[in-house]
């Protein structure tokens, strides 16, 4: 078949451009590395999002004479001793004053601050006397209530607050509370949620190497012998489809396979990764066609593509989360600007596999948009390729 004989040429073309192929394989595994540098060395669970800051004022004659805790401190203690999944759940930090705490707050560097009053051991000692209502203990905290590492913190604190508070007045808790997150999540790190980004922009890199490719051809003059071959626009473009296609079912694997080896938790299905990356490897096929339509030099191509690739990589929720720009409400789902770039529903649907453990039936949304909005951009590019180029050749 035709298609097949231009998918082996183009695959021996790229084999011989090293540097090209090369790229295309160690880019995407490179961010990765990146990414693992910057987020996923890490071994402090969900310490690591829950930063909490302690001013303890607390100060007891009593504890002091006896030489043991004051109720501030074994409140600390049991802050710190609290684990999720084998890990530490806060990260504690004492701090001397309210003003360089509060700092820290503002900077977002921490989550929350607890102020444990002076009298804190002192009123809790009243629940020692049965006869009398005892006064209630103060605990303040100060955070920014738009913060939801803040929320988070504060609810988490809550239960931690009666089980101290039950334990010094000597009764037993009678309801037992425990946390669970949503599989994946509980302990998913910057790394955990970044990877799905990193092999969506490694796919969408295709679009340069397809522009470049396609320049190439025209300028060649290998359209033309190509054409006196009977050879159509349809068996052409489906051969270098076909070849992009390969590479990318090789590029896959192998950043899934950097990003499991840098400690990577997937809890989805490897080849339902592979299938979305392969749909959107159709909108990077189809914008490189277009690049390549408006391009005279393999350098124009490539300096053309690059700009195309900020918007559709950097606007799309891939590499850092994006306020919302909503544009209205289908059902009960939120349409945003960002979701007409195919990267978006690309992105969200490798990270509901990976993160969530989401199977196809869970996706019906994502790959609907993804499969629509990438088969519309690759049939564009398609047509207008064919139109500006092929019939001149």
């Amino acid at each position: 078949m035709k298609p097949l004989s231009v998918m082996r040429k183009t695959l021996r073309e790229l084999l011989r451009e090293r540097m090209t192929t090369a790229l295309m394989l160690v880019f995407p595994p490179l961010l990765v590395a990146f990414y693992y540098v910057a987020f996923g060395q890490t071994s402090e669970g969900l310490s690591k999002y829950i930063y909490i800051l302690v001013l303890n004022q607390d100060a007891s004659a009593a504890a002091v004479e006896a030489e043991s805790l004051t109720a501030g401190e074994a409140f600390i203690q049991v802050l710190e001793d609290a684990e999720y999944e084998g890990q530490p759940l806060f990260k504690v930090t004492l701090v001397d004053a309210l003003s360089s705490a509060e700092i820290t707050l503002r900077e977002h560097k921490a989550s929350l601050l607890i102020v444990i009053p002076a009298d804190f051991s002192a009123v809790l000692g009243e629940f020692s006397s049965r006869d009398e209502q005892p006064h209630a203990a103060e605990i303040t905290l100060v955070g920014a209530p738009e913060s939801s590492e803040y929320l988070f913190a504060r609810s988490l604190l809550s239960g931690y607050l009666r089980y101290f508070a039950l334990q010094i007045a000597g009764w037993e808790e009678s309801i037992e509370v425990q946390y669970h997150f949503v599989p994946g999540t509980g302990t998913m790190s910057d790394f955990d949620y970044g990877v799905g980004g990193a092999i969506v922009f490694g796919i969408a890199f295709s679009t340069l190497i397809a522009a470049e490719l396609m320049v190439r051809e025209f300028l060649g003059g290998t359209l033309r012998r190509l054409r006196l071959t009977r050879l159509s626009a349809f068996e052409l473009l489906a051969g270098v489809t076909l070849a992009l296609t390969v590479v990318a079912g090789i590029q896959v694997p192998i950043t899934l396979g950097a990003a499991l080896l840098m400690g990577f938790s997937n809890h989805g299905s490897l080849l339902l990764i592979i299938l979305i990356c392969l749909l959107y490897n159709l909108t990077a096929i189809g914008l490189g066609l277009l690049v390549a339509c408006f391009s005279r030099t393999p350098a124009d191509a490539t300096n053309l593509a690059s700009a195309v690739l900020v918007p559709l990589v950097f606007l799309s929720d891939a590499l850092y989360p994006m306020p919302e720009m909503p544009l209205f409400t289908w059902g009960s789902r939120l349409i945003q600007l960002y979701d007409f770039l195919p990267t978006t529903p690309a992105v969200a649907a490798i990270r509901q596999v990976t993160v969530y453990g989401k199977g196809m039936g869970d996706l019906v949304f994502e790959l609907t948009a993804l499969t629509l909005l990438s088969v519309c951009t690759f049939l564009l590019g398609v047509a207008v390729y064919h139109r500006r180029r092929m019939k001149l050749s």
